[in-house]
């Protein structure tokens, strides 16, 4: 089992390319560097929906 990340937590948004070549649909991924470098926190339908999961990854009264 993963261990808490220490705060300050930072995490970042990495917009990803899905689907075939002529059908491609963009995901917005929350990557973080723990437990592991660039590890995937969660994937998102639209970016807005990525930032509010950034924000509350980040926040410390969530711990």
């Amino acid at each position: 089992m993963p261990t808490k990340p220490p705060y300050p937590r930072e995490a970042r948004i990495v917009a990803v390319e899905k689907g075939a070549d002529n059908q491609t649909v963009t995901w917005y991924q929350l990557r973080a560097d723990h437990p592991e470098p660039d590890s995937l926190i969660s994937e998102h339908n639209t970016e807005q929906e990525a930032l509010d999961a950034k924000r509350r990854y980040e926040d410390p009264d969530k711990s």
